[in-house]
């Protein structure tokens, strides 16, 4: 059985263990067990399914247990774990995932536990103490390098031996609490171990982890209880079918739930992947709007903003107002305050500047790129020599806000390739940049009181996006930012996101980036929470409306209505609900109701002609259609719909009138259709013809030019014209084409 073939068994019998069918499911990890020769695991499924024929014989027979719930659970439990045991024995052999080659190597080498890597790096910590303590010079440096070498050789080992690690027993969780309670032990490496059991989690279920990760969302150290924080959320996304079988899990995260820096937190990793879903969106955006428009831009700058209106005396202080209008008229201005918006809110629009920059053998250790960014990393000695240009670079690294760790390391790495004067100068440049954004943001430290966590959490998810999306062998993991956004709907966080404000937050979330089918889910669980709440209903309306369900959206709508009268939104909303479901009466009542608030709205008053069209009563709606031409004589809307309303009530001099005028502006194919409309009705057949044919070349194709003319035939017909003649008119038009054809020839 191939490594495909192989998952595809294994999702198979989660399927069966999922829909409850266990005899299924045994049966199907019996096959898994025939494969391999391994009396241990035979034994546990012969167990397992002898211990379920005892329960069900004792069910039948009406002996029924008290714990049999429980006995129930555990039996799933046991198949869950019998499950993953055999297909990774199957896998260890053969399966050529990142995972499973670390396993096989680090298999075959001399173990090292982790409480053995805690006294390994501890050591480590002490030298580089009595490192310090020496007197500066080029040997000081070597055994500082050296030292430095050593010890991320060893963090590297040490992820790879916590990333396949088996599943846990009481010692291993024992050394992993260790680890991280050590005082020695630098904080960046518990970050690493932190990094590797969320992964190691994410490819094979252990819940005694998934405990550990829980007891650590409550370290002291914010860069170790974030990082905990935001790899639960993708952890119980995975394992959403679970966690009901592991309540010590569930209990253990409703007791978090209580303490407010944990709830904050959590909130706030779990908006910070909503955004991250934005990220591919913005990234397009950039690569295909913004910058190309950009540099499109940049000739015409060359040739009206002349180098001279830089360099003159008050050139620094007052700015070309031309220059401000090249970037109007390009539109460049609003993708630029666009971008800027995004860059306030937190949108992570650096990932297209920084995915190219991700080749170095840096990122090529998987390790690497869940490390927190340190300077006295030995790969970046050779930029940060220089002590004077090196601690201004440090420095903005380090308090920059707007780049994670990872881009933090491909900055520093490009910048080493720099010749020397341009790399001095960049560093001089950051270094005063980096004033400013100090200064930023401890005003924003001062407005936000948490904005530095915010920003750990914000980088943290960055650079997980960069590894899922951008790590040369990420094929090989599940990407976590692929998955749905139904945080709202998973039943283990229901204690922390079912909480009023924070459901709102992730609702308004889900509705701000136009995730209408999970915003309106979070809404509709709203609104049996606040059911009296218009704004709620509101936006379910909206959500239904956007999601092609109207009759759902009026219903809505109508709801709010009964909340909050008289509100004008609500009116229009619901009137256009009505006009698309053809209630067009009760569509004109809400638009003379709604026009009553705003009875200078000229869109109101288009709407109310349209309803008086669509019911025939072409007079009324030709009176509306006049008033918004009297206030506002150069509306095209206006014109268009005077024209038609005249066509349909038979005044063709008054439709000729208006389409002459329609055709001097910017006609559509439909203009040019329904003027060819009217001079068939005046008999003019000829000017038909020509303005048919001009409505064909605007409308691309002679076949989407006769699908409009089709649809038409009804109110052709009220018009009274004899629509026997379409089909000569339209053979007119092929022959005059084959004639200018020839002639173009």
């Amino acid at each position: 059985m191939s490594p495909t073939e192989i998952n595809r068994k294994v999702v198979e019998i989660k399927g069966f263990i999922e829909n409850k069918e266990l005899k299924n499911a045994i049966d199907s990890v019996k096959e898994l067990i025939a494969l391999q020769q391994n009396w241990s695991i035979s034994q546990k499924i012969d167990e397992l399914e002898t211990n379920y024929k005892y329960m069900l014989h004792y069910l039948i027979e009406g002996k029924g247990d008290p714990e049999q719930h429980k006995i129930y659970d555990k039996l799933i439990r046991d198949i869950y774990n019998i499950t993953d045991d055999a297909a990774e024995n199957l896998l260890l052999r053969d399966s050529t995932s990142f995972f499973f080659e670390k396993a096989r190597i680090m298999n075959v080498r001399t173990p090292i536990s982790i409480e053995e890597y805690r006294e390994i790096i501890t050591k480590q910590a002490d030298t580089l103490t009595f490192l310090e303590l020496l007197e500066d010079g080029p040997e000081k440096e070597s055994r500082k390098k050296q030292n430095a070498t050593l010890h991320e050789n060893n963090l590297t080992d040490m992820f790879y031996t916590a990333f396949v690690s088996p599943r846990a027993n009481a010692d291993l969780i024992k050394s992993l609490h260790s680890f991280v309670q050590d005082e020695i032990i630098p904080v960046n490496d518990k970050c690493v171990l932190i990094s590797a059991i969320t992964l190691n989690i994410m490819q094979r279920f252990d819940a005694a982890k998934v405990l550990f990760l829980l007891d650590m969302c409550r370290r002291p150290e914010a860069l170790v209880a974030t990082r905990a924080i935001t790899g639960i959320i993708p952890i119980f996304q995975i394992y959403r079918t679970r966690w009901h079988l592991y309540p010590e899990c569930i209990n253990r995260l409703k007791l978090l739930s209580d303490d407010y820096t944990f709830t904050r937190r959590f909130m706030t990793t779990l908006l910070g992947f909503i955004q991250a879903h934005e990220t591919e969106k913005i990234t397009k955006r950039l690569t295909e709007e913004i910058i190309p428009e950009m540099m499109k831009l940049s000739p015409m700058i060359g040739k009206k903003i002349k180098l001279d209106e830089w360099m003159g005396e008050s050139g620094l202080d007052e700015k070309n107002p031309e220059w401000q209008k090249i970037l109007d008229e390009s539109g460049i201005s609003d993708k630029l305050k666009e971008f800027s918006n995004l860059q306030l809110e937190g949108a992570d629009v650096f990932h297209s500047t920084f995915s190219n920059l991700k080749n170095y053998p840096f990122f090529r250790e998987m390790s690497n790129w869940f490390m927190p960014f340190d300077a006295s990393h030995s790969s970046l000695q050779r930029l940060f020599s220089n002590r004077q240009e090196g601690d201004k670079l440090i420095e903005t690294m380090l308090d920059s806000s707007l780049i994670c760790n990872s881009d933090k390391y491909s900055l520093s790495f490009s910048v080493m390739m720099m010749p020397e004067q341009y790399r001095s100068m960049m560093i001089s440049q950051l270094g005063a940049e980096g004033d400013e954004i100090k200064n930023l943001q401890e005003e924003e430290i001062t407005l936000k009181p948490y904005q530095k966590e915010d920003t750990i959490i914000k980088q943290y998810i960055q650079d997980l996006y960069r590894f899922f999306k951008l790590y040369p062998r990420n094929y090989d993991f599940k990407d976590i930012f692929n998955f749905p956004l139904n945080y709202h709907e998973i039943e283990a966080f229901q204690s922390i996101v079912l909480q009023t404000d924070n459901l709102e937050k992730i609702a308004l979330y889900y509705f701000e980036k136009n995730n209408f089918f999970e915003a309106l889910s979070a809404y509709n669980m709203l609104a049996e929470m606040a059911p009296a709440k218009s704004e709620v209903w509101q936006k379910i309306g909206f959500c239904r409306q956007m999601t092609a369900d109207i009759r759902g959206a009026l219903d809505a709508y109508l709801h709010a209505d009964l909340i909050e009268d008289n509100n004008t939104w609500l009116l229009n909303r619901i009137a256009h609900c009505y006009r698309v479901l053809k209630e067009t009466e009760t569509a004109l009542e809400y638009y003379r109701r709604l026009e009553q608030f705003r009875p200078e709205d000229l869109n109101i008053q288009l709407n109310i002609g349209h309803c008086y069209l669509e019911l025939k009563q072409y007079d009324e709606a030709l009176n509306y259609y006049f008033k918004v031409e009297l206030i506002d004589s150069n509306n095209t809307r206006a014109w268009r719909s005077i024209a038609w309303g005249a066509f349909l009530s038979r005044k063709f001099d008054i439709a000729q009138k208006y389409y002459s005028r329609i055709l001097e502006k910017k006609p559509n194919a439909h203009d040019f259709l329904n003027a060819g409309h009217v001079e068939l009705c005046l008999s003019n057949n000829g000017k038909a013809v020509v303005m048919y044919e001009l409505s064909r070349k605007e409308a691309g194709s002679f076949d989407t030019f006769l699908q409009m003319l089709n649809d038409d035939i009804d109110e052709l017909q009220e018009a009274g014209v004899d629509t026997d003649i379409l089909p000569i008119i339209v053979d007119k038009m092929l022959y005059d084409s084959e004639v200018s054809g020839v002639k173009n020839k």
